[in-house]
């Protein structure tokens, strides 16, 4: 449902929207990195909704619509969200990062988070090391 933002879910919530058979992120080549990344950091927190809602320039608009509308929304509302639709987010990323695998190969996660969120979406890094 695009235009419609569902909220993180709380602890009695998530267990009824995500106990049970066909629940969390699909999984499809090599993308389990992938899928565990999204889940632990949209499924039941706000902390990095911010990325969801905030203006960026059109070219990365894409990424943040799919991320939203198709992967962190499906995923609060119904505890599922199909192979497809992290297809979908995996084949932008590739045509936006220097990577060109992101759609057959599995990668560090690290890559994964560093692409999006200081690449594409331009969100300072959460911890800086020295």
């Amino acid at each position: 449902q695009v235009g419609v933002n569902f909220p993180p879910l709380g602890s009695e919530r998530a267990v009824q929207v995500l106990q049970g058979r066909m629940k969390g992120i699909q999984g499809h080549c090599n993308s389990c990195y992938m899928d565990a990344a999204l889940f632990s950091l949209f499924s039941c927190t706000s902390v990095l909704d911010s990325m969801l809602f905030k203006p960026f320039p059109l070219c990365n608009r894409n990424v943040q619509n799919i991320l939203r509308d198709e992967i962190v929304n499906p995923l609060r509302k119904t505890g599922f969200v199909m192979a497809s639709s992290v297809m979908h987010l995996r084949e932008q990323l590739t045509e936006k990062g220097q990577y060109s695998s992101f759609t057959t190969a599995e990668k560090d996660p690290e890559e994964f988070l560093n692409l999006i969120m200081h690449q594409i979406l331009g969100i300072e890094p959460l911890l800086k090391l020295q």
